[in-house]
């Protein structure tokens, strides 16, 4: 007779999510199927990939070694709009090329870290000179969301957005929000007519025109490039919630305020950082009755979506 023992496994049980969380490895959520290109490929092939696949990075790959990365933010940072941009550009032109690797044991906790401390959004998974995944902030989230262990009220988003936002004008050139985007190393504009919302601008609209037209951009205005309406979200919902809300719609930044004015932005590193901070600063946490029935009562509540001029705005219900 053959016994076979622990398919059917109860779920291990923690005392509050930290303990959850940190009993996660990066080997367990890293993307082990990584989107590679080479450093002789042109560079309009590697934004093809990138808004077909609708990822935000590409490892470069010499010999089948990883030797550099090209990002979003790279064609923001480093495409110059001096001259026409020939098809004959490559990767090479504009890759990073100092690399920052991890091992597969680090926890998540030191993953998230490393990205703060360096501005990452991704980090390579790299063993015995051999690239084994790619781990990135949106699945740092993402395993937030699936974590089922006890944790306590969460901040809001008004205690973590940028209050002051980044705007131009819809009649201001691309060279404008190009220069704004690169000098403050962020990935988003805001178009706006003073405190009104009209549009956005991200670097994944930069990548995805390059490729359409590559000399498109540098005459164009921000009217004719940015995304409207564009998807707002109220500052009382808590950073757990915004959190699952990115992630289902595939955000990484929300502008934030009300049907009459803008308060501010939140964007995926925030939530990252916050909350990755916030339960590892309440490790000790314990979850009491009542504590528990206001938590369950908060994952309950749910949410209004509306239309108003030129933003869709995700209101948070009493």
């Amino acid at each position: 007779m053959i016994l076979i023992i622990g398919l059917f496994r109860k779920k291990k049980s923690y005392s509050n999510c930290y303990y959850e969380l940190k009993a996660i490895k990066i080997n367990r959520i890293m993307v082990k199927d990584v989107m590679c290109i080479h450093r002789e490929d042109k560079l309009i092939d590697a934004a093809h990939t990138m808004i077909g696949a609708h990822v935000s990075c590409l490892v470069v790959l010499k010999d089948y070694k990883p030797i550099g990365i090209i990002t979003e933010r790279d064609f923001v940072k480093k495409l110059s709009m001096s001259k026409d941009h020939s098809e004959e550009m490559f990767v090479n032109d504009i890759m990073t090329k100092k690399l920052f690797t991890i091992k597969p044991n680090l926890s998540l906790f030191e993953a998230q870290k490393i990205m703060k401390n360096h501005n990452f959004r991704k980090l390579l998974v790299v063993e015995d000179d051999e690239l084994k995944g790619i781990i990135t902030q949106t699945d740092l989230c993402r395993i937030i969301a699936e974590l089922r262990s006890p944790h306590p009220q969460a901040p809001l988003v008004k205690d973590v957005m940028t209050r002051k936002v980044l705007t131009v004008r819809e009649d201001d050139k691309f060279l404008k929000a190009k220069r704004l985007m690169t000098s403050k190393d962020i990935g988003s504009v805001i178009v706006a007519d003073k405190e009104q919302i009209r549009g956005i601008f991200t670097e994944f609209d930069l990548v995805s025109e390059f490729f359409l037209n590559p000399n498109r951009l540098r005459d164009s205005y921000m009217k004719d490039l940015m995304t409207s309406p564009v998807i707002c979200i109220t500052p009382d919902f808590d950073m757990f919630q915004v959190n699952k809300i990115m992630l289902e719609h595939n955000f990484r930044r929300l502008p934030v305020g009300d049907e009459h004015k803008m308060l501010g932005i939140i964007t995926q590193t925030d939530v990252a950082r916050s909350l990755y901070e916030f339960i590892e600063k309440n490790k000790d946490f314990v979850e009491d009755k009542k504590v528990g029935d206001e938590i369950k009562k908060e994952k309950a509540l749910e949410y209004t979506i509306k239309k108003k001029g030129s933003i869709i705005l995700y209101e948070k219900k009493e």
